[in-house]
């Protein structure tokens, strides 16, 4: 039944419920797609948008591909002005529960190339876990090498 009213394409639907979801979300939603290009788009475009990749990270129950996508971004940002401004957020999932966002944390700490990354490297040098501790020593050694 028409009440007159016009009746939305497929399209225009699909691009209502995009622009409804957050931007986290939709950056999950795309690289669960493979649609890391899109991501990267955004993230050239608006580079604030590199902490919607966070809640990501912060996920240990996130698909792997997403994780792995998110961190791909992530890692593009190496050293860059968008990641450093990322620090005390990942310093702050440092101390997750979960041994892998703790070492992805600690990873991306060493990418930043910011000796503002340090202090929350060294909290976790007795982490629990061997991974951890091994990520932080090679993040640490990373850091130390862009300072000499």
């Amino acid at each position: 039944m028409n009440f007159g009213y016009p009746s939305a394409s497929d399209a225009t639907r699909a691009l209502l419920r995009a622009s409804l979801r957050d931007r986290a979300e939709q950056f999950a939603i795309w690289l669960l797609e493979g649609r890391i290009k899109d991501v990267f788009a955004v993230v050239e475009r608006i580079p604030s948008a590199l902490a919607d990749l966070l809640p990501i990270v912060a996920n240990p129950a996130a698909n792997l591909n997403v994780r792995f996508g998110a961190s791909a971004v992530l890692e593009r940002y190496a050293g860059k002005p968008p990641l450093q401004a990322l620090i005390p957020a990942l310093g702050m999932l440092t101390g997750h529960g979960d041994a892998r966002v703790r070492a992805d944390a600690c990873h991306l700490l060493g990418l930043s190339g910011s000796p503002a990354a340090t202090k929350y490297l060294e909290a976790r040098r007795d982490d629990p876990d061997p991974d951890v501790r091994e990520i932080v020593a090679e993040s640490l050694a990373e850091l130390q090498s862009k300072e000499e």
